[in-house]
């Protein structure tokens, strides 16, 4: 079920995406602990950034850097 919700989320219009991405840290703000952070990392889980970076190989391997750096 998880793939199916990535893939939707990926397919979605960039624009709209952008938007939603941008959401999830203003969302994040209401809730707190654990439930913040799972909120906040929605993108990060869903390589969302990296949907909207596909046509830009310089930002895609930025983004693969943060990853490694992060993980």
């Amino acid at each position: 079920m998880m793939e199916v919700l990535g893939a939707q989320l990926e397919a979605l219009d960039k624009g709209f995406l952008r938007e939603l991405v941008d959401a999830f840290a203003v969302i994040a703000a209401d809730y707190s602990g654990e439930a913040q952070e799972v909120v906040r990392n929605i993108a990060y889980g869903f390589y969302l950034e990296e949907a909207l970076a596909a046509d830009d190989p310089v930002r895609l391997a930025e983004l693969e850097a943060l990853r490694d750096a992060r993980d």
